[in-house]
């Protein structure tokens, strides 16, 4: 079973690099960001992967394979250890398993300092480190065998705190629910599934509205499943938010559909948030932001939605993402609640509301005993 490395600019990408070359039962034996030196990049960071094909059985220990030379530990950012010296296996995760499961392992095995093997896990879980350092200073010591023992439950209750409870869809003061966020991000299918949750289980009346009125086909998705549910959609053209609102004035619940815009086009979004002011009654706003995206990349999306008003966070597509630790930057960065976590493309069923817990669990895996 000897050890390959695969290098690329996201953890996704690295694994399917494994994957590929490797194939689904391939072993991750050690994960790390380094330094972007290599890959011809010339900044930012980019992520490495060690790994070995499976084995049916138990994998051989470093010193029983004379033939693999110098091999690495699976310490992220051990030195490289050599045959003969004292080493212990490697941890047996699959990668078609469970991706982030496998991640967690080769960073966070037993023998290593709960703290140096928790910071390991989140930061191959995408916490920015800073982020990262201020969870685990607010630890404590952690000195003694029961302060090692109870790091990780620790950390888990000082994220539950950290990330309170979720944020409801609206509040008493708002019937208006608007959804904003980058194209391909899936607030259609999101609005879609809020709709089904609110309309059919919770025998709600609403409405749907759409502000993406310029491409042809855009609200095409929305009316099929305005049909299928048996609820009114309108689209409002231009300044007609107001307008359509007033249409449907008998709607407990207006849910507003709106169109994604290219970051090139900075005037669009503090036009749509001129539009959406413009309503006529109060617009709570929810912005959507796709699990699996850099850090780097939500700090603009958050930046660029700024003259929406956001209200919460709403995270989809959590069923593609290895790693979520980027979007609990963007919470604790921006200071919004995380509302919903979409899981998929089933309406109504993969949402669920951001209970700390379903979130926290993304994050480290479910909990250990």
């Amino acid at each position: 079973m000897e050890p390959r490395t695969f290098q690329a600019r996201e953890m996704r990408e690295a694994l399917a690099l494994v994957r590929r070359e490797l194939g689904p039962d391939a072993v991750i034996l050690e994960t790390r960001r380094v330094p972007g030196r290599a890959l011809g990049l010339l900044g930012g960071s980019f992520f490495e992967v060690t790994a070995a094909a499976g084995e049916s059985g138990p994998a051989p220990a470093p010193r029983s394979a004379p033939d693999l030379g110098p091999i690495r530990a699976l310490l992220p950012g051990k030195r490289a250890q050599r045959v003969g010296q004292s080493a212990p296996p490697p941890v047996k995760t699959m990668i078609q398993e469970d991706p982030s499961a496998a991640i967690a392992a080769a960073a966070g095995r037993a023998g290593v300092v709960p703290f140096a093997a928790l910071r390991r896990r989140l930061l191959a879980a995408m916490v920015p480190r800073d982020l990262c350092e201020g969870w685990l200073r607010a630890l404590g010591s952690g000195d003694g065998v029961e302060g090692r023992a109870h790091a990780e439950s620790e950390l888990r209750a000082l994220l539950h705190r950290e990330l309170g409870p979720a944020a409801s869809l609206g509040d008493d003061r708002a019937r208006v629910i608007a959804f904003v966020g980058p194209t391909g991000v899936g607030k259609t299918t999101t609005v879609a599934k809020l709709a089904a949750l609110t309309h059919l289980s919770e025998g709600k009346r609403i409405a749907l509205v759409s502000l993406d009125d310029g491409r042809i086909g855009a609200t095409a998705a929305l009316r099929a499943y305005a049909k299928l549910l048996g609820v009114p959609i309108a689209v409002a053209p231009g300044q007609g938010l107001a307008q359509a609102l007033a249409q449907h004035r008998d709607a407990e619940l207006v849910l507003v559909d709106t169109p994604g815009i290219s970051p090139s086009h900075g005037e669009a979004f503090a036009e749509l948030g001129r539009r959406l002011g413009r309503a006529g009654e109060p617009v709570v706003t929810h912005l959507c932001v796709a699990a699996a995206t850099r850090i780097e990349e939500l700090e603009r999306v958050a930046h660029l939605y700024r003259p929406t008003d956001p209200a919460a966070l709403l995270v989809t597509k959590l069923d593609e993402a290895i790693a979520i630790g980027s979007v609990l930057g963007l919470r604790m960065q921006s200071r919004l609640p995380l509302s919903f976590l979409t899981t998929g493309p089933q309406v109504p069923d993969d949402l669920s509301p951001a209970h700390p817990e379903l979130v926290i669990d993304s994050l480290l895996g479910g909990a250990r005993a």
